[in-house]
């Protein structure tokens, strides 16, 4: 049976969409126990089967097993709704939150809005179904990222990971990436003086035209420009010429930004320009005809995932200096010898001159027109590697296995020595980025890229380098040639902090869905796996002793490791506009796999680990 047609074109068949809402309830209580709101309850001995009461008569059952995080891996089949004496499958995410509100201490207003970005989720999922059960897993794994992106499902640590709060299916059509579509820019010529405007001196504005417009675009755009100015009496040489995203043109900058318009500080020029797919993040755009050109970062003034989606003006002055800083490490530490950072050569960012006069105005009136240009992971690539983003490690391909499995079984490595390689990559320059530099980076699923040749991990690239990477609060000699000014703008946090950065936005965030995955899907004991991650964190201290007081400060492998929880903190505080985006809340401290792991192989012989 169908559901028919929706408007866009494509079906929506009820058997799919019991499954998602299935898939979607089972990550609902998994991460919602996880962030201790929920509290399911073992039915055997063997804590396979599960109960989750909420209400005097109304549960949940389902089969599910403990992780070494503490998370449950929930059966999606296996969830049943229980009301009294009438059981019947748990297949409405909708009807579960509000079964579930009550326990979860959720206002009315909070669980509509919530229920509303579930809904855009399930809706997305969909199309992601659609168009992955077209797809072999051979072709998938090798799509260079820009590309596969398309193919991926939210974050699992969200339940309403594509909420798109300002968004209709008209618009995720036209510029969401499992549709496919691609989208031409909008351009404005910005006054230079009502702008915030940096850029790498190596790199000229023409350069930044030509990573946008195709060759015979340029002049047509100049002669728009001028056009413009003539008509106006103005001076072109006072312009920048600016991309903005056609959707924040039409709903939030010809609107809000009207005044400096008529003003003529700010001149709509139309649409010009290559074809650009949006990435995961939404406003992350590639440009579809030359992978290898700069990618563009722009505002978009939707709530997505937890936060509006501007670009903040913030730290637009230092990004390409603070990048080229990053980079130069990268290419003249030794230990960094797997990573490279995606440069940010330039940014343009349009302040609104009323809503910046509002003492705790909201952020996303802040943050609506700005424009960041990164470089391409494809133009840091070899002949013979790819690369994808860490999220997309744990997407189940047609053949129903995640890509990491895949791509062990393509490589002819066991899956420690695959792993082992990976954590060299990726997790070993994280943490000497930390230790020797005192930054920190948020190192989620989508600001993380592993580059991979003959399937396995050879390095990593870095980006979303403006509010994702923090310094320590101490003066770490290593750093004392970051120049002042970008040291005056960066948070600067406790060690505790920063460590929580990498042990909760990444080991937790990240590693905890990949070891989850490959225990589900290739029965490899998660034990293991967190073995082989500090085995690759110990050989990298042993050959740098004399980090060892960093260590010390940064310490990976205590008892205990906090627990962030950031579903909670948006039921909680609602959808109420902010000045700033919501900060996570700390639960009960978790049981440090790394601890556990290094426990574990010291008590018994390493082969009988996970055994």
């Amino acid at each position: 049976m169908t559901l028919g047609p929706l408007p866009g074109g494509w079906p929506v068949e009820a058997r799919l969409w019991r499954e998602l809402n299935q898939a979607l309830i089972a990550r609902a209580i998994s991460e919602l126990s996880f962030e201790e709101g929920l509290k399911p309850e073992p039915l055997d001995e063997q804590h396979e089967l599960w109960t989750l009461r909420l209400g005097e008569t109304v549960s949940y059952r389902f089969k599910a097993k403990r992780r070494i995080w503490g998370n449950l891996a929930i059966e999606p089949r296996s969830l049943s709704r229980h009301d009294g004496a009438l059981a019947a499958p748990a297949d409405d995410v909708a009807s579960f939150m509000i079964d579930a509100s009550a326990v979860l201490e959720i206002e009315p207003d909070t669980l509509a809005i919530y229920i509303r970005e579930l809904s855009s989720t399930l809706s997305s999922d969909a199309r992601v179904a659609a168009i992955n059960a077209a797809i072999g897993e051979d072709v998938l794994i090798t799509l260079p990222d820009h590309l596969l992106q398309q193919y991926l499902e939210g974050h699992p640590k969200a339940p309403a990971a594509k909420g798109r709060i300002g968004w209709g299916l008209g618009d995720a059509e036209a510029y969401a990436p499992e549709f496919q579509a691609e989208l031409q820019l909008f351009w404005v010529a910005a006054a230079r003086e009502a702008c915030q405007i940096s850029h790498d001196p190596a790199i000229l504005e023409e350069d930044l035209l030509a990573a946008s417009l195709d060759p015979t675009e340029p002049r047509r755009l100049e002669e728009a420009c001028l056009e413009a100015c003539q008509k106006l009496g103005l001076d072109r040489s006072r312009y920048l010429l600016m991309p903005v995203h056609p959707w924040q043109w039409d709903n939030m900058v010809a609107l809000q930004f009207a005044g400096e318009i008529a003003a003529g500080r700010l001149l709509p020029l139309g649409s010009f320009g290559s074809g650009y797919l949006p990435q995961q993040s939404l406003r992350t755009l590639a440009n579809a005809s030359a992978p290898r050109a700069l990618h563009l970062k722009l505002s978009l003034s939707i709530l997505n995932t937890s936060a509006w989606r501007g670009v903040p003006g913030k730290y637009m002055a230092i990004g390409p200096a603070f990048s080229a800083w990053l980079a130069e490490k990268a290419a003249t530490d030794p230990a960094l010898a797997p990573a490279t950072v995606l440069r940010e050569p330039a940014g343009a960012f349009y302040p609104h001159p009323l809503y910046e006069r509002i003492e705790g105005v909201p952020y996303q009136f802040r943050e609506m027109l700005g424009a960041i240009w990164r470089e391409s992971v494809e133009t840091h690539l070899e002949p013979g590697q790819n690369a994808m983003m860490l999220g997309a490690l744990t997407k189940l391909t047609a053949a129903g296995r995640p890509i990491v499995s895949a791509l062990i079984a393509r490589s002819g490595l066991s899956h420690e020595a695959w792993l082992e390689r990976f954590f060299d990559a990726v997790a070993v320059p994280l943490y000497h980025f930390l230790c020797r530099y005192g930054v920190g980076f948020i190192a989620h699923g989508q600001n993380v890229t592993l580059v991979l040749e003959q399937f396995a991990p050879k390095g990593v690239a870095l980006k979303d380098l403006q509010g994702d990477a923090d310094l320590v609060d101490q003066d770490f000699p290593e750093a004392d040639d970051l120049a002042p000014e970008i040291k005056a703008v960066l948070q600067r946090r406790p060690a505790a902090h920063l460590q929580q950065h990498l042990q909760t936005g990444h080991f937790a965030s990240v590693l905890r869905f990949l070891s989850d995955a490959l225990e589900t899907h290739d029965g490899f004991p998660e034990l293991r796996f967190y073995a082989c991650l500090a085995r690759s964190l110990r050989r990298y201290q042993a050959a740098h002793p004399e980090l060892a007081a960093r260590f010390a400060l940064f310490d990976l492998f205590t008892a205990k490791v906090p627990r962030i929880c950031i579903n909670r903190v948006r039921l909680a505080i609602g959808y109420g506009d902010a000045n700033r985006r919501p900060v996570p809340s700390l639960g009960s401290n978790l049981d440090n796999p790394l601890h556990l792991a290094e426990r574990s192989e010291t008590e018994q012989p390493r082969s009988l680990v996970g055994a």
